[in-house]
């Protein structure tokens, strides 16, 4: 089991940020991530991976593919509040969560015929 310390280091990077910001709101895989953070799926696997194990995001697999989503922990929402203290309204979240609701515009509607 990973201390506080040791999961915050986890959390304490740009990108890992970014990437539980926009789980927050989302289900996403990892090209998903990748299209909306400009960096390389090998990159976003990675911090998927380490995120993960600091338990912090969850894997869905009843899609046809792996997507990721916050993890609704026992630890008193810690993953909860590092989301909350991210800035919302400027910068890298407010760009990415832009892009993430282009992707979702595109994402194709219901059930296929």
């Amino acid at each position: 089991m990973m201390t506080l310390v040791s999961r915050l280091r986890t959390a304490a990077h740009l990108d890992r940020l970014r990437i539980l910001g926009l789980c927050a709101h989302a289900d996403l895989t990892v090209c998903e991530l990748a299209e909306i953070l400009g960096v390389r799926r090998e990159r976003i696997v990675r911090h998927v991976r380490l995120l993960a194990r600091a338990d912090f995001l969850c894997c869905n697999e009843q899609r046809p593919w792996r997507s990721y989503h916050l993890k609704a922990g026992k630890d008193g929402g810690l993953v909860q509040l590092l989301v909350d203290l991210l800035p919302h309204g400027a910068g890298y979240h407010k760009r990415d969560l832009q892009r993430l609701e282009a992707i979702r515009d595109a994402r194709p509607k219901g059930p296929p015929a």
